[in-house]
């Protein structure tokens, strides 16, 4: 018996084609696109049976189709809880003895996508936790000011490096950019702060580290990636900043 895993209705990839009955010798990858839906796969001679369209978070049918043996499905049912902000999913697993080991990519995600009560949910779930510098530094990029509150008092060791400021300047967010500025942290950042706020025309950004305060790291590529895109606006501020 097979399954084939899916994220659309009439989607199909055969290599997400799994063997349920020996689940542990076969690997399905995983994308910020969950493969949510499943079919039943039975091979009969010249003859291939097809199940209805299953929802795999399902837990009727995670208990059905017996797919807590599947390392691989642990690895995505985690994933996609905390990505989701799922806590009741999160609950069922953890009380249905699920193996909620590795974690460590969960927390990027509720990092990354605002979910602070999935933080929480963590937290306080018992379990070891595992996390590094890409939680907070996703954090930064995708301007989730609340998450970087949650993490700065949640008493763990405080993980992550100049991409979080990089970043934040890359795609604009200057409510990032001020939450570092006082958040009393070590300020970890390069000369790509500038260069990429140039590239991608962020003239706000670069009028907010012109005023921080801040010493300022930029090198050439700042008018160099501003002319090659075009940012006419940005080799404008430049020209009238005052800065060598």
């Amino acid at each position: 018996m097979y399954i084939i895993y899916s994220d659309g209705k009439d989607a199909c990839y055969n290599e997400m084609l799994i063997n349920i009955d020996n689940a542990y010798e076969h690997y399905y990858s995983y994308s910020r696109n969950d493969r949510c839906y499943f079919r039943i796969v039975i091979k009969l001679n010249d003859k291939v049976i097809l199940s209805h369209r299953y929802y795999i978070y399902n837990t009727k049918i995670i208990k059905k189709c017996k797919l807590y043996n599947n390392y691989c499905f642990i690895y995505n049912f985690i994933g996609h809880a905390s990505r989701n902000g799922d806590i009741n999913l999160l609950e069922w697993g953890k009380n249905s003895g699920l193996p909620l080991k590795n974690n460590e990519y969960a927390l990027y995600l509720a990092s990354e996508n605002g979910h602070v009560d999935v933080l929480e949910w963590w937290k306080n779930s018992g379990l070891e936790l595992k996390y590094n510098e890409v939680a907070i530094d996703c954090a930064s990029e995708n301007g989730q000011v609340a998450v970087l509150e949650w993490w700065k008092h949640s008493g763990f060791k405080l993980e992550y490096s100049s991409l979080a400021l990089n970043w934040a300047s890359k795609y604009g967010h200057i409510n990032v950019l001020e939450w570092w500025k006082n958040s009393g942290l070590q300020l970890k950042y390069t000369v790509h702060a500038l260069d990429w706020a140039s590239r991608y025309g962020q003239v706000s950004v670069l009028e907010w580290w012109k005023n921080s305060g801040l010493l300022l790291k930029y090198d050439e590529y700042s008018l160099k990636w501003a002319s090659a895109k075009s940012q006419v606006a940005v080799l404008e501020w430049w020209k009238n900043s005052g800065l060598p």
